[in-house]
Formats: structure tokens, C-alpha cells, sequence
């Protein structure tokens, strides 16, 4: 083989060793964070600069093995549907990792796995714990696996499982709340647009619960109006056929922002005033939300304090993972935009 085609060599600890002018074991305690051997700390900083001069990488799976902790948290989240809201937490779990210098990796799942109970876990690989964004199912899998049991986990979601927690927020009991508030408001003629596989696999989907228990409690009948789909368009298309078929509703109430923005445009292009004719309120409180045409009345998911719970509770189980199992709902709230008259 030529020399051009030779695999670059791997820096060691030795290299780190000969740089600084010091033992492997010193470079091996300094760096692995070994604080027990006592070694000058004018030393320490000298190996810390010879590893970046040479550039010398650690060994996660060697560490993860020595140590039992490899300083990375494992997110699992279904990524064939990746809401704003997904997003968005994922981004909120990265900034609280390197705050407290842990990685992440992503595991994107699918559907199926993510929210059904077919296919298998995905492959494990060393991680100190796993949040699992909307997808307790997967972790259902991966717990049938015994091996698993001692891996601590947070389900963003209402699932419960041994040697972990959960957070979820109250989607149910804010939908029920914001249609009850609707209606003693006097609007009565209220639609649900809810994408099409939630209403084929989900028939208990919470905000379609809160919903249709809210219609029936005022003795008014629900109407689901199913949407192909999640985008904005295919919402404008289903609310356009409606509007055709049945008129303007009073109120519609998306499954998500963009399902309710989607509705906004075919509402507006139809003839209808917003919010004089009808009343459009989201679910998430995208940052399309607030920039829509007609900015937009919606169920805010609150992110920060889901995260700030997540994150304590992971690090704390961590640390103990005899921890009992616990369990915290984080109330949502109601963003009241110029789409929606006043829910008083």
C-alpha cells in the first residue's frame, strides 16, 4: 500500500506522555479527571496543553468500560414527523449538556418504534442516561432487554417505567380547559383538525379528548376534520372542502400551529374574518405563531420547565439509581393572540 493511502495515526496517551515529559500514569489520572492521585497541579495543566497540542483524542467506549460513565446522554425522538416543538427541545437538551460538559447523541426513531410497539430498540452504544422525547414505547423494547434495566431514563411522556422518570405536561386538561372557554364565550360551532394517522391509531390523543369531552359535557356535537397529514398545506386543503361543504365554523381548533395556520389561510381566502367570523387557536406556540398573518391564539407547551425538571432529574438518577420512580406533570398555558377573541 502507498504511503499516501495509510491510515492517519491514532494520538495515545504516550504521545500525551512524551510531549508533556511525564509518566502515562500521570497523563492517564489527569486526564480521566483522577483527582485522588496527587499530582502537581502545575503538571496537570502541562499534560492538559501537550494532549491539545498533539491532539489527542479520549477513547469514550475505553473510558465508559474504566469508568462506567461516559459523560454522553442518549436522546431518543421520532424524526419521520420532527414537530418545531421536537426541535426546539433538542435544542434545549444540547445547551443544557455542554453547560454541564456531557455530549449527546440523537437517535432519530421512527414512528412505528416511537409511538407503536413493533420493530426493535435501536443499537445501544455507552451513554450515562436516555431522554426519550415522545417515544416511551421504544423504551418499553428496550426494557424487555434485562441488560437495560440498571440504564437511567427520562420519558418526555405519561409512560412509567422502573429506574426512571417522567415528565409530560397537560395537554388533556389545557384542550378541555380552552374549549370550555370557548364555548362560555358563546361559540358553539367548533371544528378540530387533527392529522389523519392520529385519528386512524390514536383514538385517545389527548387534545382530541379534551375536545370532544369539552363538546359533549355542553351537550354539542364534536366534528374531527381530518387532515392528510401535519403541513399547513394539506390543513388549508381540508378547510377549504369544509368551508365548502358546511361554511365557516364559529372556532377551529388545530392539532398544531401550523395545522391552525393552514386553516387561517383558507379561512381568510374564503371570504372569512379573523377573528370577527371565525376563532383559530394552535397547539405549541411555534415561532409561527406569533409571526402568522393574524398572529395566533395557542396552547403553549412549556419547554423551559420540562427541561429544567428533566435534566435534574436525569443527573440525580445518575448518581442514585435506586432513586423511586417519579412523576411530574408541568402545566401548560393559553397564549391569547389576535386570532381568538378573549377567553375570560
Amino acid at each position: 500500500m502507498g504511503k499516501g493511502n495509510s491510515m492517519p495515526k491514532r494520538v495515545t496517551l504516550m504521545d500525551v506522555a512524551k510531549e508533556a515529559g511525564c509518566s502515562v500514569q500521570s497523563v492517564s489520572h489527569t486526564l480521566s479527571g483522577n483527582q485522588a492521585v496527587r499530582i502537581p497541579e502545575t503538571t496537570r495543566q502541562r499534560i492538559r496543553e501537550a494532549a491539545e497540542k498533539v491532539g489527542y483524542r479520549p477513547n469514550r467506549m475505553a473510558q465508559a468500560m474504566k469508568t462506567g460513565r461516559s459523560h454522553v446522554i442518549g436522546v431518543w425522538v421520532s424524526l419521520d414527523r420532527p414537530t418545531n416543538n421536537s426541535v426546539r427541545m433538542l435544542h434545549a437538551i444540547c445547551e443544557r449538556a455542554r453547560q454541564n460538559e456531557y455530549d449527546v447523541m440523537i437517535i432519530g426513531l421512527d414512528r412505528t418504534m416511537a409511538y407503536g410497539a413493533e420493530g426493535k430498540p435501536p443499537n445501544f452504544w455507552p451513554v450515562d442516561g436516555v431522554i426519550a422525547i415522545d417515544s416511551g414505547k421504544a423504551i418499553n423494547r428496550f426494557r424487555e432487554d434485562k441488560t437495560n434495566d440498571n440504564v437511567p431514563v427520562i420519558v418526555l411522556g405519561y409512560e412509567e417505567f422502573a429506574n426512571a422518570d417522567s415528565v409530560a405536561w397537560n395537554v388533556y386538561e389545557c384542550a378541555l380547559e380552552t374549549i370550555n372557554r370557548v364555548i362560555a364565550a358563546g361559540r358553539t360551532d367548533i371544528v378540530h383538525l387533527s392529522p389523519d394517522w392520529v385519528i386512524r391509531d390514536y383514538p385517545r390523543e389527548q387534545r382530541r379528548r379534551g375536545y370532544t369531552e369539552a363538546m359533549q359535557n355542553a351537550g354539542l356535537k364534536p366534528v374531527i376534520l381530518e387532515v392528510a397529514g401535519e403541513t399547513s398545506e394539506a390543513a388549508e386543503q381540508a378547510m377549504r372542502l369544509y368551508i365548502a361543504e358546511k361554511g365557516l365554523p364559529e372556532t377551529v381548533f388545530g392539532f398544531t400551529d401550523q395545522i391552525a395556520i393552514g386553516a387561517t389561510r383558507a379561512l381568510l381566502s374564503g371570504g372569512a374574518k379573523v377573528p370577527e367570523d371565525t376563532w383559530v387557536i394552535g397547539f405549541g406556540d411555534s415561532p409561527e405563531a406569533s409571526d402568522c398573518i393574524i398572529p395566533l391564539t395557542t396552547l403553549k407547551v412549556p419547554n423551559a420547565g420540562i427541561l429544567d425538571q428533566t435534566w435534574e432529574w436525569l443527573m440525580s438518577r445518575i448518581e442514585n439509581h435506586q432513586l423511586p420512580t417519579r412523576q411530574a406533570v408541568i402545566p401548560m398555558e393559553i397564549v391569547e393572540r389576535a386570532s381568538c377573541g378573549r377567553l375570560d
